[in-house]
């Protein structure tokens, strides 16, 4: 069945009327590139956000404010609610319980110098918990200790830019920078993802606060869930947010003033909402490789209807049904799996060449993964053994004496 000779047969057979078999093939072909480049785009945008929540423990609160912009018991709108150590001794302390929380001070395009070099990187004040609630890997050195926030001390931990920029890429551990004109001792160093996570500079909550602020403001806090599922963290929320804007007397729909937002209860949706995509993408693209199968379909029983007098010489001759059932059948399949695999290297190489032009912060790889290939290709050979299979029952079915009359 698979000799030299069927080939050959096959292959004389497909290339017969060339302009219907590249219109065949082009709609399977696009079928699974559509398919391929669909996937490829859903996976490169559920890259970008799982490696955005990658930066943060899933089972964290964060804790923001803003401006007023609705009057409430007395107070006027555009009032700035600003967030101070009180609040977070408050909170963690009599509204929840939390095994880890952080306030952070931030202060963006901060100078950092280091001997003749020079940059400008974001500054953080935090809390030692704070690397347990942000995943911040250490490569080196320590993080902020509890130590250090109580004496305030001028120490930092900084990020993989800061040294390949300022450093050179050499050790920074017990080297002095200065940090807007104030010396701190480099103590840790770090990588982490996302836009911004290598080029932070840590120091104490306490330090930036004494040295930068004059006051104890702490700008947002971030809390630990624990191994609270999604009802216990989102009770937290309620909590949190209630006991802020009673303190601050922000309005309850006033959703600027006051905003605290739960990772959990983020990523559950977004999981939703990535497991409707790819039963979207997959349902689009099975419907367009169907389409594709029935063109074949269409194709094979056209060939069938031509080579009615072939077959019927053939079964007169002593071809088993079998034989011309396989012959039919394995040219649908070569058909369709030769222009399925096109159109998945087309695919393949769409995504390659677009990706270093797509990166994103919440889209990010583009690419298609070997379980995603793997289960087109073989859609792709079942479609296509399918759609052979009917005019090829058909073709079996023809009597040698009919055969030899059809015109």
């Amino acid at each position: 069945m698979f000799n030299r000779e069927t080939w050959i047969e096959i292959a004389h057979t497909v290339t017969a009327n060339p302009l219907r078999t590249a219109l065949t093939g082009l709609s399977v072909g696009l079928g699974i590139f559509i398919l391929v480049v669909m996937q490829g785009l859903g996976f490169g945008l559920q890259n970008g956000v799982e490696q955005d929540f990658a930066d943060e423990a899933k089972n964290t609160i964060w804790v923001r404010t803003g401006t007023t912009t609705l009057a409430y018991r007395g107070r006027q709108p555009n009032r700035y609610i600003e967030l101070r150590d009180e609040d977070k001794e408050r909170v963690t302390e009599q509204v929840v319980e939390t095994p880890a929380a952080s306030g952070r001070l931030s202060m963006w395009g901060s100078t950092v110098q280091y001997k003749n070099e020079q940059g400008n990187y974001p500054l953080m004040g935090v809390e030692p918990d704070f690397a347990e609630l942000d995943l911040i890997p250490l490569q080196g050195g320590r993080w902020l200790h509890q130590d250090d926030v109580e004496k305030e001390s001028k120490v930092c931990v900084i990020g993989e830019n800061v040294i390949n920029e300022l450093f050179k890429q050499r050790s920074p551990i017990g080297e002095y920078i200065i940090l807007r004109g104030i010396t701190f001792r480099v103590v840790g160093h770090f990588t982490k993802n996302g836009r911004w996570g290598n080029s932070m500079v840590y120091i104490p909550m306490t330090t930036m606060q004494r040295l930068f602020q004059g006051n104890d403001a702490i700008g947002s806090m971030v809390l630990s869930t624990g191994d609270r599922d999604l009802t216990g963290s989102t009770a937290m929320v309620d909590a949190i947010d209630g006991d802020l804007r009673l303190r601050h007397a922000v309005h309850p729909e006033d959703q600027r003033a006051v905003r605290v937002r739960d990772n959990q209860e983020e990523y559950a949706m977004f999981d939703r909402i990535f497991k409707g995509i790819r039963l979207f993408i997959w349902v689009i693209g099975g419907f367009t490789l169907l389409a594709g199968a029935i063109g074949v379909a269409n194709i094979m029983a056209i060939v069938v209807k031509e080579r009615t007098v072939e077959i019927g010489v053939r079964k007169a001759l002593g071809a088993t049904s079998g034989s011309i059932l396989s012959l039919i059948v394995i040219e649908a399949i070569c058909l369709t799996l030769i222009s399925g695999a096109l159109g998945l290297i087309a695919g393949v190489a769409t995504l390659n060449y677009a990706a270093p032009y797509a990166q994103h912060d919440y889209f990010t790889n583009p690419e298609v993964n070997l379980r995603v290939t793997v289960t087109a290709l073989i859609v792709l050979v079942l479609a296509g053994a399918f759609s052979g299979l009917v005019p090829a029952l058909r073709a079996v079915r023809i009597r040698p004496i009919e055969a030899l009359r059809y015109e």
